[in-house]
């Protein structure tokens, strides 16, 4: 559901996303599915932690969910629950999927192929918008956000029928992935230091814990084009603060039955505030 928006940037508009969606009450059919009222579910955004299992050889099972262990159900599991809503809403809004890296052993640098051959094989290369696909202009030489800063994101109307997929967590497996192959990766890659973001680089989305950001520091990151996901937004206060301050992605716990999780009482998305 996008309607006035279709033709807004990408970097303009605020929506709701669940934080570690596979351990909330709702299915992600549900979080991502409208209801009446709109603060019911209606995610735009979703976040699974993912675990490597580096000793097997590539399988469904080469990732698993979990938050705190390595055990939990195949990343396939829940990318089957995406494809499977993608495929009975035709046309639907694009999703944002955060996939939280909680691995640290093994060969970093095996990493980036890995993961972007498991969801290639196991969701689909054509379901995904890629950076390149989103930014022609990048190549492995030059810096994702000097493209972004100049040409800006694509509008959500072009967006619609896919998924984005962004990297968050381990840090230096973020930094092997997307400083390898850059104009090839599936997928992007946040950072939590505002400092990182300011000066060319190939990160495009900061993603600070609800609280914690600076104004100033969102003020710069905006100008610059920079998508910026707030977590652990879990009251109104937070909500309303993070909103205020120009926020893209609110991720919450608070999927239903919380008025105040809501962008608009009327759509998905708005405008984003600070512009």
């Amino acid at each position: 559901m996008a309607s006035l928006q279709d033709s807004t940037p990408f970097q303009n508009v605020v929506f709701k996303a669940s934080h570690n969606s596979y351990d909330r009450k709702e299915s992600l059919s549900e979080q991502l599915t409208l209801k009446s009222p709109i603060y019911q579910c209606g995610c735009r955004g979703i976040e699974l932690d993912i675990w490597r299992h580096s000793s097997d050889s590539m399988n469904d099972g080469y990732f698993t969910v979990n938050h705190a262990t390595n055990g939990g159900p195949k990343l396939s599991v829940y990318l089957d629950q995406l494809s499977d809503w993608h495929t009975k809403n035709p046309g639907h809004d694009v999703i944002w999927v955060m996939l939280d890296i909680k691995s640290d052993q093994g060969d970093e640098g095996l990493f980036p192929d890995e993961i972007d051959n498991y969801l290639t094989t196991y969701f689909g290369r054509e379901l995904i918008k890629t950076p390149h696909d989103l930014f022609p202009g990048l190549t492995d030489s030059n810096k994702l956000s000097d493209v972004v800063q100049a040409q800006g994101w694509p509008t959500l109307g072009s967006l619609k029928n896919h998924f984005i997929f962004c990297l968050s967590g381990n840090e230096d497996w973020k930094k092997v992935y997307y400083r390898n192959n850059r104009s090839q990766r599936i997928c992007f890659a946040d950072c939590d230091n505002a400092d990182q973001l300011t000066v060319p680089n190939s990160r495009v989305v900061y993603n600070v814990k609800s609280g914690s950001g600076k104004q100033a520091d969102f003020n710069d990151l905006m100008q610059k084009k920079i998508l910026i996901r707030v977590y652990d937004v879990d009251s109104e206060g937070d909500w309303d603060k993070a909103m205020g301050m120009g926020a893209n992605i609110l991720a919450t716990d608070k999927v239903s039955d919380n008025a105040w999780a809501e962008v608009s009482p009327r759509d998905l998305y708005a405008a984003q505030t600070h512009l």
